[in-house]
Formats: structure tokens, sequence, C-alpha cells
């Protein structure tokens, strides 16, 4: 039978069998529509319209939608879907420079992130960056965090959809930085232990339940097209545990925790909450589980960062006013603009310090609207930041007064007002002025790696003398999380 698809950036036929799930469907075929469920029907946002035909597994409403995540073939059919556009970020805010030795040939450092993939094609003799591109991570059918896609790891077929959805778009990503002209001499990648070990085509299981332990945490290097992939050499930089992956060693290495004299909060803000304090030459990490709020899963109107989503919200003449990526008409919010959401309204007082909200939504456009279930998950994601940070600082014997710079990285940290951040309680209000984005620092670090045999000695070293503590386990962690909850 005969699938048409029909969406606002393509027109596409492909071959199905009867039963096979839709949203699987579209995915394989590069057709990218919002699942942050995981495909369990709970999310919404993976609505789709049937033109012509018939389904199984759901019934279409009186216009046609559907979830595509319920949704299976059964005959030839045509579907109208809104794609989910968008890339992961490749601006670096502040960096350090790689000592190259005039080596011949190119090479490509890679960002595997949770949400997105991030890639730079890099000239090896002066370390130039040629060009740089980025991608959705096609993984986000089997849901928005590293969880559900361990769990989605009980079926070994899932396994190998999600070691090759993720490996074809890192080689297309090659491809498109090459125009498919040169040989790739090496390329390194960093991201999170979960997605390092589906990158390589490891059951990242045991990484989901207690004691949580990976296959490897170590540094992995492969030969010639390891994975199909265009190039000579393939570096998998070192994580530190389970939960504080490779990317938290190349922002470690971007940020040069290897010869500072400061002390140093660094913290990845996003759906794991990966941290690390560098004080008195001492390095400690911990990984906090923030939720996937702040990427814009579990907000009925969360979007990532991709076209479409409110990502500014300010307060002009008395009313509120925002910003949207793209400049298109606003179709969702995305994490900063969340953040600021809730710092104006507190403001306002439009929510109490409880995080009540008397009306039942708040709504900035006709579509797009704040609802009390929102702030309620704001509240536990930005609880558990917070809570990570002042365990970190305690267990470095430090107080918020000592620290000279908190890095904030990725995608979010980029783009996010530290006084936001501060006045709804994500970040201790004592560092908002010393707030400082690093970018993408798990691409920026592997870079450093790629063009520099002394980084990658270093990342190695950073990954190794790391401590890592347990917060399930920490007093701290538990009395500011529950202090934390609330917006004082």
């Amino acid at each position: 039978m005969k699938i048409t698809v029909f969406s606002q950036k393509k027109q596409i036929t492909f071959e199905a069998e009867r039963g096979d799930n839709l949203l699987r469907l579209f995915s394989a075929h590069s057709v990218h529509i919002p699942a942050r469920c995981g495909g369990n029907g709970k999310c919404g946002k993976c609505k789709a319209r049937l033109l012509s035909g018939k389904i199984a597994g759901t019934k279409p409403d009186e216009r046609g939608e559907f979830l595509a995540c319920l949704a299976r073939a059964d005959g030839d059919c045509s579907i109208a879907v809104t794609e989910e556009e968008g890339g992961g970020l490749q601006e670096f805010g502040f960096t350090r420079l790689p000592h190259c030795r005039g080596e011949e040939g190119y090479g490509v450092a890679l960002d595997v992130g949770t949400t997105t993939l991030a890639a730079c094609l890099v000239r090896l003799s002066d370390g130039r960056i040629v060009s740089r591109n980025s991608c959705l991570n096609p993984q986000a059918v089997f849901g928005s965090d590293v969880i559900s896609r361990i769990q989605a790891c009980a079926e070994k077929e899932n396994l190998k959809e999600l070691h090759r959805s993720v490996v074809d778009a890192s080689a297309r990503l090659v491809r498109t930085l090459t125009q498919g002209k040169m040989r790739i001499k090496r390329m390194t990648v960093a991201g999170n232990a979960t997605m390092l070990h589906l990158f390589c085509g490891e059951d990242p299981s045991s990484i989901g339940v207690y004691p949580f332990r990976t296959v490897f945490t170590e540094e992995r290097e492969y030969g010639a097209d390891a994975f199909g992939l265009p190039c000579d050499r393939l570096i998998l930089l070192p994580s530190v545990s389970a939960y504080v992956g490779a990317d938290i060693t190349a922002d470690m290495l971007a940020a040069d925790f290897s010869h500072s004299k400061e002390n140093i909060l660094l913290a990845d803000i996003g759906t794991n909450g990966e941290m690390a304090i560098l004080s008195g030459g001492k390095i400690v990490c911990t990984s906090t589980a923030a939720g996937p709020a702040l990427e814009g899963a579990c907000i009925e109107c969360g979007l990532g960062g991709v076209d479409g989503a409110i990502d500014r919200v300010y307060r002009q003449n008395g009313r509120l006013g925002y910003t949207v990526i793209g400049g298109e008409t606003a179709k969702g919010i995305c994490g900063c603009g969340l953040i600021d959401l809730v710092a104006r309204l507190l403001e306002e007082g439009a929510i109490d310090e409880t995080g009540y909200m008397e009306a039942e939504k708040y709504r900035l456009t006709d579509q797009v609207y704040l609802s009390q279930a929102d702030v309620r998950q704001f509240q536990l994601a930005k609880s558990a930041i917070r809570a990570g940070m002042l365990a970190l600082l305690r267990r470095a014997g430090r107080k918020e007064e000592e620290i000279d710079r908190l890095i904030i990285a990725g995608g979010l940290g980029y783009y996010i007002d530290p006084s936001s951040a501060a006045k709804t309680g994500l970040i201790p209000q004592a560092l908002k002025d010393r707030a400082q984005a690093l970018g993408n620092g798990s691409l920026y670090g592997a870079y450093l790696a790629l063009t520099d045999e002394a980084c990658r000695e270093e990342a190695r070293r950073l990954a190794s003398r790391a401590e890592t503590i347990d917060l399930s386990s920490d007093a701290t962690f538990t009395e500011e999380f529950m202090e934390g909850m609330y917006f004082s």
C-alpha cells in the first residue's frame, strides 16, 4: 500500500505494510513531526490530518485529525502534517584557541544532542571552521528525553532504529558540510552518555536502572567508514559517568577548566541538568533530572527552539510583548520564552509564590497560552536545577558569593535572560550578574579535540579526575529542592 504525505516542506510517497505505525513510518522517511511523549498518545503534538483513504488504530475527528503515534497503515491514503523545523545551536559564546600543527586534510566535529545535532567542517592545518550545519535529532519519535529512549531499547529493533537514524542523520550533515567534494580525515563526537551509546549501537538499558551503569565511559576510536560514516577515523570523547556525559567533558574543555584558577560553576541547563564545579583545582560533577519542560516538552504549547516558537517575553507600555523564532506567527513557546513569561507573570502578581495562577490559562495569543499544569512542570524543573547547583556548592565548600563565574552551556543557556532565570529561582540570585553563555560548548570541545591532540588528551584527564555525586542521597539537594518549589 502507498502512503502519500503532504507537509509545508515536501510531498513524499512511500510503501507501507498493513499495521505499520504511521509516526515511525514518517520518521523513517525523514518526515519530522513532534512526538514529545515518545509515541504514547499523551502529549497530543503528533497531529496529522487524513485527506483520503483510511487508517487503523485510532479514529480521526470531524476535521480528519488524529495522532500519528496511535495510527497504523490500513490501505492507500493521503495525509497532511506540519513538520517541525529548526536545528541545533552552532555558536560559541567565548572560546579558547587550539594549537594546530599544519596537518593536511579536513575534519568534522559533531555534537549529538538529545534534541538536535550540530556539526562543523574544519581545516586541520589551521583550525579554520569552513562551514557549519545542524538538524533535529530524528530519534525524537521515541521521546524527548533520554529515559524514553532508554526504555524504547527494551525492544532490540528499536535499538537498531535509534542507532541507524542518528548515524544516518550525521552522515547527511557531513555530506551537506562537504558538498560531497572531500574525504574527512577524522571526526570527533560529543554528547551525553546515552546518546553516545545509541550512536555506536550499544544498548544503554543499564543506564536507566540502579546502579546506573554504562557499557563504556572511556574515549572510543573507530577505523575507516565506521557505521557507514565517511571518515578515516571516528573518535567519541570520554564521559564522566552515566549521567555526566562527554558533552560536559567537552564543556569543561571549552571553558578551560584545566588551567583556570577561578571558582567556576558550569551548568548545561536542559532535560538532564548536568553540572560541574571547579574550586581549588578540584572538579565535582552531578546531574539532576529536571525533566523536559525547559526543552518545550510536557508544556501544553511547548516547542523546542524551532521556527514559530516564542523565545522572548517582555513588558512594554504596560503590556506583554514577545518575539518569535524565524519571525513567523507564534505556534508555541520554547524554554527561554517560558522562563521569561513566568518571570513577567510573577512580577505582575499573576502567579503567586506557591505557583498558583488565578486564571485557568494565561494567553499570549489565541493559540499560545500558559496553563496551571505548565507552571507546576516549570517549578519541578527549576527547583531541580537550582538545588543541584546548591548541592555542588555545598560539596565544594563554597558560598554563592565566592563563585567567580556561572557558565551556562547549551542552546537554552545561550539565549536565556539571566535576570528572568534569577527571578524565577532557576539560578541563584547572587549569580545573576556573573552568568556567561558558553554556547554549544559540546561542539566547541569536540572541535578542540579534533584540531589539537593536546586538547584530546586533556579531555581524557578531565573526565578521569572529575568526581561525581549522587543527588538522590544528598541531603542538601532534597532540602533545597523542596524549598525551591516556591517562587520567593
